[in-house]
């Protein structure tokens, strides 16, 4: 398959037009969106359409860990989990701020983002800091602590993508990355190395959005590091793709087989190039549904196993599957 062409220097192309739709390597240097965003005011695209994230996770044969902060608009949220697999445990923290950015916020993976909630028996404390090895990502609650040292490693993958009624939609994706982890869970504390993933994303997606995700991180059975990424009905499919080694192959539309009305009973994903085909089996899932102001969200994130084929290698390891439906 051809090699990827390096990204764009900016997403504005020039006269408000943005950047060629497309799949990339590596990162686009100028993220600003000014060009579209409008006067700031709460009726602006800044506030209406545009959205913008950073998702971090992290996997070990024991723990799934899921981090989020996002910029929605009006609103704000964060989420972050942990799943102990040994004691099949789930702890979640969230956090839903009307106006949590300022109307001067521009999402970049290279500034940091914060986000507290104040509360009765103590608050809640998210923070993305940059750092020369990659991010330092921490959350502080009374209950639970979550410090991962996410390292970057290789140039990772860009896509644009066309939006109905809107300018265009983003997204900068990193896939098995190294990940020193520590958990502060009722007043213990465990440090263990795992593998993750950095989902960042800026863009303007259509106000009814609909999208199944999947974000893999394993092993070949040759011991072979690897990582899948792959999105079904949003993006064009233009942010599939699959890390084995150094390598960053391109993927080809994927289809997720599985029973909306039973999300905890096995999935099918593959991508129709026949490079994967993985069964997926959560272990549990984080779960939520919003109706805020002009936001709704119904947001369903099983985590788990699973095991198949990439290319002619068995696989194995642990990762989330997604199921979204939006209107924003």
């Amino acid at each position: 398959m051809p090699a990827l062409p390096p990204a764009p220097p900016a997403l504005d192309a020039g006269v408000g037009r943005p950047a060629a739709s497309g799949r990339y390597r590596g990162t686009i240097a100028d993220l600003s969106t000014a060009a579209w965003d409008g006067d700031h005011g709460l009726l602006s695209r800044r506030r209406l359409q545009r959205k913008g994230w950073m998702y971090f996770s992290a996997v070990t044969e024991r723990y799934s860990v899921g981090y989020a902060i996002v910029d929605a608009g009006l609103v704000a949220t964060a989420f972050v989990y942990v799943y102990d697999r040994e004691q099949r445990r789930l702890i979640e923290e969230k956090a839903t701020l009307p106006l949590g950015f300022a109307a001067n916020f521009a999402p970049d993976w290279r500034q940091p983002w914060q986000l507290a909630q104040r509360g009765k028996r103590g608050g809640k404390r998210w923070q993305i800091t940059p750092s020369a090895e990659g991010w330092q990502v921490r959350f502080a609650s009374p209950r639970l602590t979550v410090a991962m040292d996410v390292a970057r490693s290789g140039d990772g993958l860009s896509a644009i993508s066309s939006a109905p009624g809107r300018p265009f939609h983003h997204t900068w994706k990193l896939c098995a990355v190294p990940v020193a982890l520590r958990l502060g869970i009722d007043g213990k504390t465990v440090d263990v190395d795992a593998s993750g993933a950095l989902d960042f994303t800026l863009g303007y997606p259509p106000r009814s959005s609909l999208w199944n995700w999947a974000s893999l991180d394993g092993l070949t059975d040759d011991g072979r590091k690897f990582g899948v990424n792959v999105v079904a009905h949003f993006m064009n499919g233009l942010e599939n793709a699959l890390w084995l080694g150094d390598e960053l192959i391109p993927l080809a539309q994927a289809t997720f087989d599985y029973d909306p009305a039973q999300l905890m009973a096995p999935w099918r994903i593959r991508t129709v190039d026949g490079l994967v085909d993985v069964s997926f089996t959560p272990d549990g899932q984080r779960a939520e549904h919003l109706n805020a102001l002009w936001l709704a969200s119904r947001f369903a994130q099983p985590f788990g196993r699973f095991e198949g084929r990439v290319g002619q290698a068995r696989v194995s390891g642990f990762g989330v599957v997604e199921e979204h439906a939006a209107l924003w």
